[in-house]
């Protein structure tokens, strides 16, 4: 019986650009302590290392996707009806000939017109409110977490005699970020769980 062989294609594309960005802003940020003694120092570079890494990864990809994503989000919690724009849906698509145009039976090919709109109630709109607010608190509580095991594991190679502790560990978690920071599933990847 014979087998079917398809194309093979790469799930995920590596943006080498997002994954410097990455590995660049988090060895800088976990090197601050072998520069800078004073805490409120540190914290002033750290937030100048923050600042300048988000300024950075707004100009790739991932950080155009991300605002574009935040976008779109907000327009829809504060769309307060749906005329149509929520399901992409208008009078010459869903099949109904705009005034003075002939019907030429033909009907675009839009997934979208057979949608039925939905209305975001203001109890969904605080669910997702209230959904953002609860990831962001665990994302922070996680950031700080994983802060404080940073710092620890170079003080501890500090007390050891190495050199130049927190640089080491800023390049290993550097590295990590780049490689996780520049993986990027595919377009046609993207397309598959969203129909899936």
């Amino acid at each position: 019986m014979p087998v079917n062989q398809t194309e093979t294609t790469h799930p995920w594309t590596f943006d080498a650009r997002s994954a410097a960005v990455y590995g660049l802003v988090t060895a800088a940020w976990y090197t601050v302590p072998d520069l800078v003694e004073r805490r409120s120092t540190r914290a002033l570079l750290k937030t100048v290392c923050g600042v300048s890494g988000i300024a950075l990864l707004l100009r790739t990809e991932d950080g155009r996707d991300a605002l574009e994503g935040v976008r779109r989000l907000r327009d829809a919690i504060r769309e307060p009806g749906h005329d149509g724009a929520l399901a992409g849906t208008s009078a010459s698509v869903a099949g109904a000939t705009a005034p003075g145009e002939a019907d030429s039976g033909d009907v675009p090919d839009n997934t979208l017109h057979g949608l039925t709109p939905v209305e975001i109630t203001p109890a969904g709109k605080a669910a997702v409110a209230t959904g953002a607010v609860v990831v962001l608190g665990v994302t922070t509580a996680l950031a700080v977490v994983g802060e404080k095991v940073a710092y620890r594991w170079g003080e501890r190679l500090r007390a050891r005699g190495v050199r130049a502790p927190h640089a080491r560990v800023g390049l290993v978690l550097g590295a990590a970020a780049a490689v996780l920071g520049g993986l990027a599933p595919t377009p046609e990847a993207e397309e598959d769980l969203s129909v899936a």
